[in-house]
C-alpha cells in the first residue's frame, strides 16, 4: 500500500506510517531481546520453560451500561491476568524470569492480551449480572519476551503522539482491555500523571464498572499527591470488587 501511494505521488497516511514503524521496531527488538533475555534460548529448546497447565477463573459484576460482550471480555481478562501472575511467580522462582521493575504491570497486561487459553466454563447470571469465565492456559517465558517486545514498540509509537492525541485520546470501540490498560500503566510509569488520568477518563466511558481502571487512576492521583481523589478512586475500585484497592485504602487510612 505504501508503494502504491508513493507511485501516486502521495505520502502514506500518518497512522499507516506509525503502524509500519511499530512493526519494524518489533522485529528488531525481537532479535535483540531473544539473544539478551536470560533463559530465552534455553526456553526455545527446553520444554521445562513451558509452564504447566494452569486453571484460573474470574467473575465480573456487570453494570447497567455494560454489554454482555464487554462483561465477558473483562471476566476473561481477569482470568488471564491471574494465570499470568501465577506463571510469573513460578518462572521467577526458577530463576528464568527477569525482574521487570516498574514495567511489570504494563508487560503483564500484554502477556494476558496475547496468551493462548481454552475456555473450560463461562456463564452469565441474569439475576446478579455476573459474568464468570474459567480457563485453562499455559504461559511460557517466550510469552513474556514477546510482551516485552510489544511494550517497547508501543512506547516508541506513543512518543510520536501529538499533543492533541494525548490530551484528547481516541479510544477504539474494539474491546481490548489488556492493551488499553497497558498504555495507562506506561503513562504512570513515566510519571505522565495528567495524561494517564485523561486517558483513563476516556476509558472509563467505555468500561464504567471496571474496578481495575479506578485502581490505575488512583495510582496516577497518588503520583500527583492528590490523596483525596486517590482515596475516592480506590473506594470506587473496592466497591466494584477490586480487592487490591480495598487493601490500599487501609494503607492510606489505617484508622478505617
Amino acid at each position: 500500500m505504501v508503494d502504491t501511494l508513493r507511485g501516486q505521488g502521495k505520502p502514506p497516511p500518518r497512522h499507516l506510517k506509525m503502524k509500519l514503524n511499530t512493526a519494524v521496531t518489533m522485529v528488531v527488538l525481537a532479535t535483540v531481546l531473544v539473544n539478551l533475555h536470560p533463559g530465552t534460548s534455553s526456553a526455545q529448546e527446553n520444554s521445562s520453560a513451558r509452564e504447566r497447565q494452569t486453571v484460573t477463573a474470574f467473575s465480573y459484576h456487570a453494570g447497567p451500561d455494560d454489554s454482555r460482550q464487554t462483561a465477558r471480555a473483562l471476566a476473561l481478562y481477569g482470568a488471564k491476568y491471574k494465570a499470568v501472575l501465577l506463571s510469573a511467580d513460578r518462572l521467577a522462582g526458577r530463576g528464568l524470569l527477569k525482574d521487570y521493575g516498574n514495567r511489570r504491570m504494563e508487560i503483564f497486561c500484554l502477556v494476558a492480551d496475547e496468551m493462548q487459553s481454552g475456555i473450560i466454563h463461562e456463564s452469565f447470571s441474569e439475576k446478579n449480572s455476573i459474568a464468570t469465565v474459567k480457563i485453562e492456559s499455559s504461559v511460557s517465558l517466550n510469552d513474556f519476551v514477546r510482551a516485552e517486545i510489544r511494550n517497547t514498540a508501543f512506547e516508541k509509537e506513543e512518543m510520536h503522539f501529538s499533543l492533541q492525541e494525548e490530551m484528547e485520546p481516541v479510544v477504539s470501540p474494539t474491546i481490548a482491555p489488556a492493551r488499553e490498560l497497558s498504555r495507562a500503566y506506561r503513562y504512570i510509569r513515566k510519571h505522565h500523571w495528567r495524561m494517564a488520568i485523561i486517558y483513563l477518563d476516556h476509558l472509563e466511558k467505555k468500561y464504567p464498572h471496571w474496578g481495575t481502571l479506578f485502581l490505575a487512576k488512583a495510582m496516577a492521583y497518588l503520583g500527583m499527591h492528590e490523596t483525596d481523589r486517590a482515596t475516592s478512586a480506590l473506594s470506587s475500585a473496592c466497591y466494584l470488587g477490586d480487592q487490591e484497592a480495598c487493601l490500599k485504602i487501609n494503607e492510606l487510612d489505617p484508622s478505617d
